[in-house]
């Protein structure tokens, strides 16, 4: 089976590949909180964010990986079982990556905004009890209507002692913004709620993850954002295809979404 792995994308053999890869190139990797907290953002900088929505055990594996290379990433996690994971976190943590508040807070109250706000608070004390958490990102279900970061129209991250969100506090105009989403790097219809705006910024064609080596060892792009989901990594055949299974799923789900919900 791992022989069959080494030909597959989203394998965390295929991960270690691009951090080898990112960590000879000339990108300096930062975390969110990092880039946020620095004075300058010249040269070649890079964001390397995981969204963990599922099994936190995927995230581990993956933390494991960039720690071996001497990379720092920014987690940010659910807070539903399997995923707020206290003894993997903490791991993860002491590897020295950023923990952050994975938030769904619309979603789990049905757009009831000022519940929303207040389960946001519940929830990120909750894991600020052993982590510090300075940067938040919202949970895009695409089987959803809500958009979970429309809370920030009735509050700031500052109330929250936040100093940033992803999707609001990076200029997506000076970072190229790749996603896993839909298990492909393309932006395609199968990206609903983890689009973001850049319109100075050129497309590419970046459909495999060799894809994303190559142009990452060429260093064309000043700045990127790299997104990935660790449930999508695996490092054996049976979770490889439980996961491409349930993405054949979702973005069939997703096309039904698009229609009902006019995304």
């Amino acid at each position: 089976m791992p022989g069959l792995l080494s030909y597959l994308d989203f394998t965390l053999e295929q991960y270690a590949r691009l951090c080898r890869a990112i960590k000879g190139s000339k990108y300096q990797v930062l975390t969110m909180r990092e880039l946020l907290e620095c004075s300058s953002q010249d040269g070649h900088l890079l964001i390397m964010r995981h969204d963990v929505d599922e099994d936190a055990r995927n995230a581990l594996d993956m933390a494991r990986v960039e720690h071996d290379l001497g990379i720092r990433a920014t987690y940010y996690f659910r807070v539903r079982k399997r995923v707020f994971v206290p003894a993997i976190i903490d791991e993860i943590a002491l590897y020295g990556h950023e923990i952050g508040y994975h938030y769904e807070t619309l979603d789990k109250t049905r757009g009831k905004t000022r519940r929303a706000l207040s389960l946001f608070a519940a929830e990120l004390a909750m894991l600020r009890e052993r982590y510090e958490i300075k940067t938040a990102c919202m949970h895009g279900n695409p089987l959803t209507k809500y958009d979970n970061k429309k809370i920030w129209e009735n509050c700031e991250l500052g109330h929250f002692d936040l100093i940033g969100e992803p999707y609001l506090s990076l200029d997506y105009n000076q970072f190229l913004y790749l996603s896993d989403s839909g298990r492909t790097w393309l932006r395609n219809k199968n990206k609903i709620k983890d689009r973001v705006s850049s319109i100075n910024m050129p497309p590419v064609q970046v459909k495999h993850t060799g894809d994303l080596i190559e142009l990452i060892t060429g260093g064309g792009f000043e700045k990127i954002c790299i997104l990935t989901h660790p449930k999508r990594w695996s490092k054996n055949l049976i979770n490889y295809l439980t996961y491409y299974f349930i993405d054949l799923a979702y973005n069939a789900g997703k096309k039904v979404t698009r229609v009902m919900f006019l995304l």
